[in-house]
């Protein structure tokens, strides 16, 4: 070997090596697409565990969750789901096992999750293939929003969720609510410090008679953020939440549907509300009714529950379908859809 390809050997095998050392420095805390669970290794030996079913959905995940303290029990109307809808509930300190896979006819989609104080979860959910991923729960209560950081379509930046940290038992302390607080708040200008995709916080714990307000714009976003602003409120205190909604007005609204005859028209039916999370996972409704639009829709309830849910919590069908032309030879737009709901956090 001359000198010349003992430097070109040298080159590669240096080159090889800085993949590996950059990959080993910067490997996410999440698991292999369509391998073996190997990061269940990461949950410490004590640890209590909620075993997640992630499936991905166009546009929505569908999360079943069952663990010592806590199982995804959800009543949406008279429909009682073993399985949340872009929401799951944790204790803080726990550990999440997840298990990922594709729902039927979707394309790929992602988990994407930065979480405070951890390394980010980032799985890609590929039609046929199993993701895994295993993170622990913020010590801090809180609502932690992941997203799908996958384009899978026109609507991919609606499918994001809520992970709502609340205590086994009680409320969320003031001290508590501060820390994630501020640790949000320097997310949205130092990125990754916290996750950058948190919805806004309005505190509202100096009153025990709070009026909250949501606004939902012409792509139906409300306050400017999906899911909608997360509120803190005291125990106890007697809440008024007022939403509104604009009457759905063109193709870049996902609620100015196609029906079978090709023309697009304003959904109906739909239902709004407010729903408690209770310790154990199970949410509740608490007051409900049907989606008006072009009307301040006015809600009232007392706090007695750790979080609440607010808005339509449940996706909505959509279907682009302009005069009836869509069909599988085409091309078709179709899929669930939400983004008109945000969390309520409950303080002592």
């Amino acid at each position: 070997m001359d000198k010349k390809e003992r430097w070109e050997l040298t080159w590669v095998v240096f080159v090889l090596a800085l993949f590996v050392i950059v990959g080993v420095a910067t490997a996410p805390l999440d698991g292999n697409v369509g391998g073996v669970p190997q990061e269940i290794s990461q949950i410490p030996p004590n640890a209590k565990v909620d075993n997640v079913l992630v499936t991905a959905y166009q546009y929505y995940f569908n999360l079943s969750e069952h663990g010592p303290d806590v199982n995804s029990v959800e009543e949406i109307g008279n429909t009682t789901n073993d399985f949340y809808y872009n929401i799951l509930v944790a204790h803080p300190g726990d550990w999440m096992n997840l298990t990922m896979v594709a729902g039927p006819e979707t394309a790929t989609t992602n988990f994407f999750f930065p979480l405070y104080g951890d390394k980010i979860t980032d799985v890609q959910i590929v039609p046929g293939l199993t993701g895994y991923a295993v993170f622990p729960v913020p010590n801090e209560t809180g609502v932690y929003t992941f997203v799908n950081g996958e384009y899978d379509g026109p609507w991919f930046s609606y499918q994001e969720g809520n992970m709502i940290v609340i205590p086994t038992s009680g409320y969320s302390s003031p001290a508590s609510i501060s820390k994630y607080i501020t640790t949000t708040h320097e997310a949205f200008t130092s990125a990754l410090v916290g996750d950058p995709y948190n919805p806004r916080i309005y505190v509202e714990n100096s009153t025990m008679s709070p009026n909250l307000y949501v606004v939902a714009d012409d792509y139906n976003v409300l306050n400017g953020t999906i899911p909608g602003p997360t509120f803190v409120v005291k125990a106890d205190s007697s809440i008024s939440l007022n939403m509104y909604v604009p009457t759905p007005k063109g193709d870049h609204n996902y609620l100015y549907n196609y029906s079978t005859t090709g023309k697009a028209a304003p959904d109906k039916g739909i239902v709004a509300g407010i729903y408690a999370v209770w310790w154990n996972g199970t949410i509740t409704p608490v007051e409900t009714s049907n989606l008006t639009y072009n009307s301040h829709m006015e809600f009232t309830f007392n706090a007695k529950a750790p979080a609440y849910l607010y808005g339509v919590i449940y996706p909505v069908f959509y279907n682009y379908d302009l005069d009836g032309m869509s069909s599988t030879l085409t091309g078709e737009q179709m899929g669930y859809v939400m983004s008109l709901w945000g969390t309520i956090i409950v303080e002592s």
